[in-house]
């Protein structure tokens, strides 16, 4: 649309400046609001100092975030890539208490540490704050830079020439679907087929396989080895244990990373499928069928990206009880599975992608994250993975299964999200007017 509008008249410097104004408006407003909850949590000791920088945060991933939408043409391939982006950035940065070399590249490293009122030692005459304006001043130029780029109008095209009748007619072809009488092999068939179809979602797949690789090992190499509280129970008896940081994140990373996954996977699938189940359920499949299938896919997907989770951290860290740690992460991903199917119908896809990232990130990363607080606070009791966390400590830290309440909590919120989910397969693969 830029390009249309510049070639219609308005110029690409006009276009650019109009779309660069506007999201430094909206840079702004999400400024104003985390600096209102900061305030409002903690307080500014000093204000000037805080707010400057916290805007130049803002700058910096707006201008990610413009480069990356100028360049990338998918609207959810360019979220992934800026969702990825600032995960690193958070996660592996020093308000998790990393202080690798490595970290030192990464976009937010020295606002952070200007925030958190440290002083890196290792910003050079610049300093931290002339650091982090540096890093905003080139993503705001990378971004306006790309953004010409792409808005330039383009020479008008070469028509090309139509294709012969025996060609339209050969791409015209399509194979029908068999069809069979029993509904066991319809299952299998749907199946087999909603495979072939989500394995051409190759973004899925590499994330799923991928992310985990990168995600944890990272995790685990950058995290100092120092000492950590947690609250434990083992014999019955609740008390206070001092653990490695290092092992800690490294257990905490995989629900972290299983429960993004795992959603992103139903949310794909919820969304991927509704318009095909309708048109199977007209074809003769019973709804029952239909849902077999797309959770069998979503189960797939969900132990799929356990299973590369726990082979990473297996490398560097080893709980106490595999079996009860790896059924831990399962109910996470599939916990997550089910909130991906609830969400996608109703916020959509990019809605969708940004919720299956704050929910697990807020829940595992923040609420049950061990390495924040020694014991949950009271608010994290209600969030879905709450119980699931409790059995994964338990068994990565204890030699024997002391959270029975905690199994009991994770898979009441699993069987009731599967229920809702099924619901709401059902309802979606309903055809118009039944």
């Amino acid at each position: 649309m830029d390009r249309r509008l510049a070639a219609a008249g308005a110029g690409t410097v006009r276009v650019v400046a109009a779309r660069l104004v506007s999201a430094v408006g909206l840079a702004a407003v999400a400024t104003a609001g985390g600096l209102l909850a900061l305030a409002v949590r903690t307080g500014i000791s000093d204000s000037p100092r805080v707010v400057t920088v916290t805007a130049l945060m803002a700058l910096i991933y707006l201008g990610i975030g413009a480069t990356v939408g100028a360049l990338v043409r998918s609207e959810l391939n360019g979220s992934l890539v800026i969702v990825f982006v600032w995960m690193y950035d958070v996660f592996f940065g020093p308000a998790m208490g990393t202080d690798a070399a490595v970290t030192r590249v990464f976009p937010l490293h020295f606002p952070t540490l200007v925030v958190t009122d440290v002083a890196s030692a290792h910003a050079g005459p610049l300093g931290d704050v002339g650091l982090s304006a540096m890093w905003a001043a080139a993503a705001v130029w990378l971004a306006t830079a790309a953004l010409v780029r792409t808005t330039r109008p383009a020479p008008a095209p070469v028509p090309a020439p139509a294709p012969a009748p025996a060609a339209a007619a050969a791409a015209a072809v399509s194979v029908p679907a068999g069809r069979s009488r029993h509904g066991g092999h319809r299952t299998v068939a749907a199946l087999r087929y909603g495979f072939r179809d989500y394995r051409r979602n190759l973004v899925l797949w590499v994330l799923l396989v991928g992310l985990p690789v990168a995600f944890i090992t990272l995790s685990i190499a950058v995290t100092p080895d120092d000492p950590a509280p947690v609250e434990l129970v083992e014999d019955g008896e609740r008390r206070l244990e001092i653990l490695s940081m290092a092992d800690l994140h490294g257990a905490i990373m995989v629900p972290i990373t299983v429960g993004f996954l795992a959603g992103l996977a139903g949310l794909f699938v919820a969304l991927g499928s509704a318009e095909g189940d309708r048109r199977l359920v007209l074809a003769g499949y019973r709804p029952v069928e239909v849902l077999a299938a797309r959770v069998g896919i979503i189960v797939f997907a969900a132990l799929l990206t356990t299973g590369v989770s726990l082979a990473v951290t297996a490398v560097s860290f080893g709980p106490e009880v595999w079996v009860t740690f790896a059924a831990a992460n399962g109910l996470v991903a599939l916990t997550y599975a089910m909130i991906g199917v609830l969400v996608g119908p109703r916020v959509g896809l990019l809605g969708g992608l940004y919720l299956m990232l704050a929910l697990p990130f807020i829940d595992v990363g923040i609420a049950q994250n061990a390495m924040f607080s020694a014991a949950p606070p009271a608010w994290a009791t209600y969030l879905p993975a709450h119980g699931a966390v409790r059995v994964l400590l338990d068994g990565a830290f204890t030699p024997s299964f002391d959270e029975p309440g905690g199994l009991a909590l994770a898979l009441v919120w699993l069987i009731g999200l599967t229920l809702l989910a099924a619901a709401q397969f059902h309802r979606l693969a309903r055809p118009a007017g039944a």
